[in-house]
């Protein structure tokens, strides 16, 4: 059964979740400028494998942490 304690930790936790989907995009945008400036021709780790960082942030943070706060807010208040 769905409960309102959950549902509300649900809505905190995409909250959260869309807050460090997007501090983490920008810290991951800030390294891979910063490895253009040191050396423009070469591509670094990050840059090379932005398209599967992303995916984990995303996953990470706009599904995983919602399910927590739903989780964790079903069990406070069952």
């Amino acid at each position: 059964m769905i409960s309102i304690a959950g549902l509300i930790g649900g809505v905190m936790g995409i909250y959260l979740g869309w807050l460090n989907y997007r501090l983490l995009l920008g810290f991951m945008e800030a390294a891979i400028n910063k490895g253009r400036e040191r050396n423009p021709t070469e591509k670094g780790w990050v840059e090379l494998a932005e398209p599967t960082i992303r995916k984990v942030i995303f996953t990470l943070t706009i599904i995983g942490i919602p399910i927590v706060g739903y989780l964790a807010g079903a069990s406070i208040a069952p």
